[in-house]
């Protein structure tokens, strides 16, 4: 049996999924601020019948971290560069930056020493942080400078955590990979709390088996590896719901996916039946990071947005006050809506229709107002995904296939996922003229993408053919080349043989690889190739196991 907990910001879901089936499905309030009481109570309902010793795998999905981001709630970051000459990021940063010396060239050689007093100046610019953030350029090829201001900056200031920019990304894109080591630091905390409060509760209810996180381009990774590299796990929860739909709902039509839960929207395209990737990674919060990610969008609009008027004028999100009126908040709310408009039925009916009154002008019902707001968050909704149908026509092409073919995306579906998507999807649908389909299940859709995520591993082979050797940092190996002309191809090749032993090892099958990253540069003295440096990174590709079949009631579901 598998476990798929997903925590929400407005509620937090659970399926076991058992041969195809999902045989219980859980939704129960997220307990904000005792994260822990609603993850239980959730456990404690999904199990109910349950032998903990029969669940094989627990997998998890979460929007904390990307509420905590749509809401700038993250923490300041002492964010340190040694961008090296030449090179500099002002207005491109999401936060301000202190710039050292010291610089790695391309080969991976120092070519200016880190200065340490310098490091003493910046922990006392960042006196009101206690997380940091590291990056240099090169660094990928030689992080000992990256390394020893850490070391510096711990002996200093003492901060609770690091974010190195050499190990969240290895890729060479300075500016990504100094965002990416930015969020990850900004976000540490929050996703360290949520993981806390996971680990508890599972320890508390004697479930055993081994725990993953869902990565934002689907793929998994340990729990234990997530709170050291939270950025992975930025966008978990619409990655879940992407991969929920893919389980539950055929479709090969060009098509839009709205995950619709209580705090934001999370948008997604989809061509034949795959949903589209970010092609040099994810944007957080319209900063380009090197994460690899689902093309998605997250809007601050969901069934928990705060409705009101200013100036006359009505307004929605993106923040949320709690939780809506009919549900024991204190302030009116897109739910309160939908249940006035006969959308939803859940909670106190007489509650939802005080809030509609709340916000109503003076010449309006309460339906007439619910409609109004029901029309206006669709209304928001649908500028964001035109926006993001401008980014695609907008973003740069580098073949001749993409200048032929580089349309603006046309959707023939619009597919609903979440707590409101059912009163807000056909909105959406309805102003692209398209049908609307809320699969069976889309309430807990996120948790069911959790709990049927293939499980994935990736390992990194870098070579260096003027030593003659190659290493695998995830399998501690280093050895000689064996082959005299070792090339990019050679190396996929045995990357892919290295995957396969370290798949067999973990007791995972290997049905399809992908590779993440492939490049090679010459080592030039003189006038001549003296070798290559060659990186290859490979892993399983990212999917379900299986899709889903059917559809238990056991369980609670609001």
């Amino acid at each position: 049996m598998l476990l798929g907990i997903d925590v929400g910001g407005t509620f937090t879901d659970a399926v076991v999924v058992a041969a195809g089936k999902v045989i219980v499905q859980v939704k129960t309030p997220t307990t904000h601020g005792q994260l822990l009481a609603g993850i239980l109570t959730a456990l404690d309902k999904a199990m109910i019948g349950i032998d903990s010793g029969e669940i094989e795998r627990v997998a998890l999905s979460t929007t904390i971290v990307t509420n905590t981001l749509v809401e700038g709630k993250t923490d300041p970051v002492g964010l340190c560069l040694l961008p090296g000459p030449g090179m500099d990021l002002s207005g491109m940063i999401p936060a301000k930056s202190y710039r050292l010396a010291g610089s790695i060239d391309h080969r991976g050689r120092e070519v200016v020493e880190p200065d340490r007093l310098a490091v003493h100046d910046a922990c006392r610019d960042f006196t009101d942080c206690d997380v940091f953030a590291v990056s240099g350029k090169f660094s990928v090829r030689n992080p000992k400078q990256e390394l020893q201001v850490a070391r510096w900056i711990r002996e200093t200031a003492d901060p609770n955590y690091i974010s190195l920019g050499s190990a969240v990304s290895g890729t060479l894109n300075f500016w990504r990979r100094t965002n990416s080591a930015y969020y990850n630091a900004a976000v540490w905390r929050q996703f360290g709390v949520f993981a806390a409060d996971i680990e508890t509760a599972l320890a508390q209810r004697d479930v055993t088996a081994p725990v993953y996180v869902l990565k934002a381009d689907g793929g998994t990774m340990p729990l234990a590896a997530a709170k050291e590299q939270p950025v992975e796990a930025i966008f978990t929860g619409p990655a879940a719901s992407v991969l929920g739909i893919m389980a539950m709902h055929d479709n090969h039509l060009p098509a839009i996916s709205l995950d619709i839960g209580g705090t934001t929207t999370d948008i997604a395209l989809w061509q034949e039946g795959v949903p589209l990737f970010a092609a040099r990674g994810a944007n957080i919060s319209g900063y380009p990071t090197a994460v690899r990610a689902f093309w998605l969008k997250s809007v601050g609009l969901g069934g928990d947005s705060f409705v009101r008027r200013e100036n006359g004028k009505l307004k929605i999100g993106p923040m949320r006050r709690g939780p809506a009126m009919a549900m024991g908040g204190d302030q009116p709310t897109v739910s309160d809506a939908m249940i006035v408009a006969g959308k939803a039925s859940f909670g106190d009916e007489t509650r939802a229709y005080e809030a509609m009154t709340q916000v109503a002008a003076s010449d309006q019902t309460p339906q007439e107002t619910a409609r109004m707001v029901m029309e206006a968050a669709a209304e928001i909704i649908w500028q964001s995904v035109e926006a993001m149908l401008d980014e695609q026509v907008a973003a740069p092409v580098y073949r001749v296939e993409d200048v032929v073919h580089s349309n603006r995306f046309l959707p023939r579906w619009v597919i609903g996922v979440g707590g409101a998507a059912g009163g807000l999807a056909p909105l959406v649908a309805k102003k692209y003229q398209v049908p609307c389909v809320v699969p069976e299940g889309a309430m807990v859709a996120n948790a069911v993408g959790a709990a049927v995520a293939r499980p994935t591993i990736d390992i990194t082979l870098r070579a260096d053919t003027a030593q003659g050797y190659f290493t695998i940092a995830e399998l501690g190996l280093r050895q000689r080349l064996t082959k005299q002309h070792f090339g990019l191809a050679d190396a996929g090749e045995l990357a892919s043989q290295y995957l396969s032993e370290r798949a067999k090892q973990a007791a995972m099958s290997v049905s399809e690889v992908e590779t993440l990253q492939a490049e090679e540069f010459n080592l030039v003295r003189g006038f001549s190739t003296a070798g290559k440096i060659i990186t290859c990174r490979r892993q399983i590709k990212p999917g379900v196991l299986m899709n889903i079949s059917g559809f238990s009631q056991k369980g609670a579901v609001l």
